[in-house]
Formats: C-alpha cells, sequence, structure tokens
C-alpha cells in the first residue's frame, strides 16, 4: 500500500491517496478528502482495479492516451491545475514499482 498526502494549495483542502497493488501492472485507489470534487472523483474510481500501464503511458499505435484518472478527473475537477491529480497517478506508479517513493513539491519563490 503506497499513501500519499496532498496539500492542494490555496483551497486549503488535503487529500489523502491510498494506492494499492493488485497483481502485475494494475492496481487501485482510494481518496480521504473534505474537497467535494475529489469525494465525486472517489465514488467513480475508488477501489476500481486501473491497469497502471495505460493510466500512465499513450498507446504506442495511436499516439492517444487511455487514462480513466485523467478523463474523469478533468470532467469533475473544476480546477485542471490541481495537483492531487498528479498525486493519484505518482501513487499508483509508485505502487506497482514503475517509480520509486520519492517526495516531489511545487515550490513558490520571491
Amino acid at each position: 500500500m503506497v499513501n500519499v498526502e496532498i496539500n492542494g494549495g490555496i483551497c486549503g483542502f488535503i487529500t489523502r491517496v491510498h494506492a494499492e497493488d493488485k497483481t502485475g501492472y494494475n492496481a487501485s485507489f482510494r481518496l480521504e478528502t473534505d474537497c467535494p470534487n475529489w469525494k465525486r472523483v472517489d465514488a467513480i474510481l475508488g477501489g476500481k482495479e486501473l491497469n497502471i500501464m495505460t493510466e500512465l503511458f499513450k498507446d504506442k499505435k495511436t499516439g492517444t492516451l487511455n487514462s480513466q484518472v485523467l478523463d474523469i478527473s478533468l470532467k469533475t475537477i473544476p480546477h485542471v491545475s490541481c495537483p492531487v491529480i498528479s498525486g493519484i497517478l505518482k501513487a499508483l506508479e509508485v505502487s506497482v514499482g514503475l517509480a520509486l517513493p520519492r517526495d516531489a513539491a511545487i515550490t513558490f519563490k520571491s
């Protein structure tokens, strides 16, 4: 199980992602959040087994991306620069062993 905590920024919402390897390159995630938009995404995708290769990479033949996480997020989340989108995908990637767990950050400098 991979657990990630994401601070959404100015909205003040904290979202926790719990990603779990199922078999091979399949995994699922659940969200804990007070954000009503991410609660809707969790209601749609939470616990659903996803093919992480399809979630993270474009189809070699067609060049299209068939990510359910991106598709549902972009239809549900009004603020497409929300860092939770990247956090979910990164947690899933780590959960199946395609990346090592390492913190990432967006830091504003003056």
